[in-house]
């Protein structure tokens, strides 16, 4: 009965089992990648501990952005700015949870960049809005918020243009503004400035200067004795995502090139190959730019990875295939001609020695 019963029982195959095997393994990697970022990314937006942290308890004026657009070609990146006062400086704490910073209590004009007249001038009072019914706040991001336009710096890598170390190129972004209380033309304090988010698979990051205390030697307004000013330095680079899939794409296109050469050198060494492997190499044609069309963000052709890659491999798949369409393409059938003369000269041969011939019973 024993014996029946482990007959009866189903057994997978082996090609089952590995394909449960595999889309176990694709389902975990995918958990295991989505897991990770996600947690990077929590651990990242948790802005109001940011801004805690930047504040560290002080009284002043401070910047939170966001970069809603990088122009690469353009070096321009264009930032929303969230004003926010801190300690003695905000009227409401709870910003982004924040235990410290809230709304400006106090009016300011905001100097951005030696501009010679105010970019922005924020008001406590017109921007505080109450509900009619509760008499409660009624918040309005766009009443806090200036929007300004900044130019990236002009650098070279190794005398080429920076997008040329894609997807490794870093950009800099140098800027500085000035806050002046507008009814005694005297510079507030500010205690930090950041960029909170990334944008254009750009991570922004605080450069080598970071935030600093400047000043200038001229006053930017008339009967101003006020020159202090407050500098930071930002860091563009790409996304840790958006490299890891440019990597894996230039991998790819070469395992796919690297197929092709071992095919021509199988049929080199005398292999027996199909017409059919001469597929194989005018879809690798087609894949490898279609591939490289796939990374983010990518610039135009002319990169280093299309120095070392994409060029090498179309180069290198082109000479394997008209060596694979001569060499089974045009010879097999020619040798199959040859084979069909040399039976028909070998049995007219025979035929005129008198040798008897199978009969032929078709």
């Amino acid at each position: 009965m024993a014996r029946s019963r482990r007959r009866c029982s189903p057994r997978l195959s082996r090609r089952s089992r590995v394909f449960i095997y595999v889309t176990i393994f694709c389902i975990l990697l995918c958990a295991i990648f989505t897991g990770a970022f996600l947690i990077a990314g929590l651990v990242r937006s948790n802005l109001g501990k940011i801004i805690d942290k930047a504040a560290a308890g002080g009284n002043g004026l401070a910047l939170l952005g966001h970069a809603y657009n990088v122009d690469l070609p353009s070096r321009q990146v264009q930032i929303s700015w969230l004003i926010l006062g801190c300690g003695t400086f905000a009227s409401t704490v709870g910003t982004y949870d924040s235990q410290n910073c809230g709304r400006l209590n106090t009016a300011v004009d905001f100097y951005f960049d030696g501009a010679q007249s105010s970019s922005f001038s924020y008001d406590p009072d017109t921007s505080l809005l109450h509900r009619n019914d509760t008499n409660g706040l009624f918040y309005v991001q766009a009443t806090v918020e200036v929007q300004t336009e900044h130019l990236l710096e002009v650098t070279a890598w190794y005398g080429q243009d920076q997008q040329y170390a894609y997807p490794f190129d870093t950009y800099v972004l140098d800027t500085y503004f000035q806050a002046l209380d507008p009814a005694t033309n005297t510079s507030l304090p500010t205690l930090f400035v950041r960029i909170a988010d990334a944008t254009n698979n750009l991570q922004p990051q605080l450069g080598r200067i970071g935030n600093a205390q400047i000043h200038t030697n001229k006053p930017i307004v008339d009967n101003s004795t006020a020159t202090a000013g407050f500098g930071v330095q930002y860091l563009f680079h790409r996304t840790v995502l958006s490299q890891l899939f440019v990597v894996v794409l230039f991998v790819v296109n070469w395992l796919l090139t690297a197929v092709v050469v071992y095919i021509a050198v199988s049929a080199y060494e005398g292999l027996p190959l199909s017409e059919g492997v001469l597929f194989l190499p005018v879809s690798v044609i087609l894949t490898i730019p279609a591939l490289r069309a796939l990374w983010v963000g990518a610039p135009d052709f002319g990169l280093l990875l299309d120095s070392c890659g994409t060029f090498v491999q179309m180069v290198i798949v082109s000479l394997a295939s008209i060596y694979l369409v001569v060499n089974v393409g045009l010879r097999r059938p020619q040798a199959a001609k040859d084979a069909a003369a040399g039976a028909h000269a070998q049995h007219d041969s025979e035929k005129e020695a008198g040798v008897p011939l199978l009969p032929d019973y078709n």
